[in-house]
């Protein structure tokens, strides 16, 4: 008798520590990549890769081009909630005016789970999520901002925008878009640039314009610091282009009064920007540039730039610096590198062919959606099956690890345990 009230006060010890070792990690840090090369004679079309940052494991640690996109060009990212959205654009030989549309990926189950046509002819090329249902997509070609219902599935309402439309960011109530007023000739790759760059201010809650500031030539980069200030870049003119050379320069906006505080002029053309809590600008021009908005002054310039390192993708909850190194080629050695503040690089990670954007999300980990193992819409026995019948399997994408941690194990029984019966939907 005693020894089988050991037993069983054991087992039920063993299961509550189980339970409450796989309910600890609620959250799963990823970082997400569009992989943009398109090379349909070698099997290779955009796609996703998705990595697990809290996998030891470099190599474990990527599902490596697990969503396909087709033969489209990926040109933003943005995560909210369990919730990817993949802008795209149709491919053009010539980049001429075309359509695409955001395609809505579920970061539990790794599946696509919506698609939203943007216009034809517009050339879509970077959206802003507004909470809960709201986004904006600039249209590039044709000077408008695309206000989308994610509920509906739907462009629901178009803006009148400056000249060519293309970085946004959200701040306080108000959409800050970076016109980088360009003309193309059509059927060409000839490109002049107008003197008309400007910012224009949208009123989110309304979808209205309040404000246009004239901007410095190619003013397509634009983000904020969370807090009060609005950072434009103009990315300048390259020296191939009649109207070149001509240097980038960084526009610091005031968000209260939506007026220029103080402008800077690079040596060189450049891209970006990204800003992280600590209020540092990362701006890519010769190398890594790095901006203290706080004391006002270079901590890496122009002289003193973080060589090995390009333009920074995203920025997670660490300030760690997400930076992808594409390899056009189609030889597959492209990299995604992870460096702290200081440049100090902390992991790199294969990734897919063309990885060519880059956003991070902590999504959780553990739903009922993630315990549906056969996707029938209900957590249920066979859901239980499927994860007994591979018991003890090690391996990556094995239908039955619902934790995703390489193996079949009691850790999966008790995730499915929690949510038996329920209805995904």
């Amino acid at each position: 008798m005693h020894i089988r009230k050991f037993t069983f006060t054991f087992v039920l010890a063993v299961f509550i520590f189980v339970t409450l070792s796989v309910y600890a990690q609620e959250t799963e840090n990823l970082a997400i990549v569009a992989n943009g090369l398109r090379k349909p004679e070698a099997s290779i079309l955009p796609s996703l890769s998705i990595v697990n940052l809290d996998e030891p494991n470099l190599r474990q640690a990527v599902e490596n081009e697990i969503i396909p996109l087709g033969f489209v060009i990926p040109t933003d990212l943005e995560v909210q909630g369990n919730l990817l959205y993949v802008l795209l654009q149709e491919p053009d030989p010539n980049f001429d005016p075309r359509g695409g549309s955001i395609e809505i990926i579920n970061l539990l189950t790794r599946s696509n789970v919506g698609s939203i046509p943007i216009d034809s002819d517009t050339t879509p090329k970077q959206i802003a999520l507004i909470p809960p249902s709201k986004a904006y997509v600039t249209g590039l070609y044709s000077n408008v901002i695309h206000v989308v219902d994610l509920n509906q599935k739907s462009v629901v309402k178009r803006i009148p925008c400056g000249p060519m439309p293309d970085g946004i960011t959200i701040l306080n109530g108000k959409a800050y878009v970076a016109n980088s007023a360009y003309f193309k000739e059509p059927g060409t790759w000839n490109v002049s640039y107008e003197d008309t760059s400007n910012v224009t201010i949208i009123d989110i809650e309304t979808d209205t314009v309040i404000k246009t500031i004239p901007m410095p030539i190619n003013t397509n980069g634009i983000t904020s610091d969370g807090v009060s200030t609005v950072v434009a870049v103009s990315a300048g003119i390259g020296a191939w282009n009649p109207q070149g050379p001509v240097p980038g320069t960084i526009v610091f906006i005031d968000a209260v009064t939506d007026e220029i505080e103080k402008t800077i002029e690079l040596d060189g053309r450049a891209g970006g920007p990204t800003i992280d809590s600590m209020k540092r600008l990362f701006i890519s021009s010769g190398g890594l540039l790095v901006y203290d908005l706080v004391s006002e002054a270079w901590t890496h310039d122009a002289d003193n730039p973080f060589t090995d390192l390009g333009g920074v993708g995203a920025i997670d909850q660490s300030d760690n610096l997400y930076i992808t190194n594409a390899d056009w080629t189609g030889g597959r050695q492209d990299k995604l590198h992870v460096a702290a503040p200081d440049g100090t690089l902390l992991n790199t990670y294969g990734v897919g062919p063309g990885a060519s954007l880059v956003t991070v999300a902590q999504v959780q980990a553990i739903g009922v959606a993630t315990a549906n193992v056969n996707h029938d819409g209900v957590v249920n026995i066979l859901d239980l099956v499927l994860v007994a019948s591979n018991f003890g399997q090690t391996g990556r994408n094995l239908q039955g690890d619902v934790n995703r941690d390489g193996i079949i194990d009691v850790f999966d029984l008790v995730r499915i345990a929690k949510y038996f019966g329920q209805d995904i939907n």
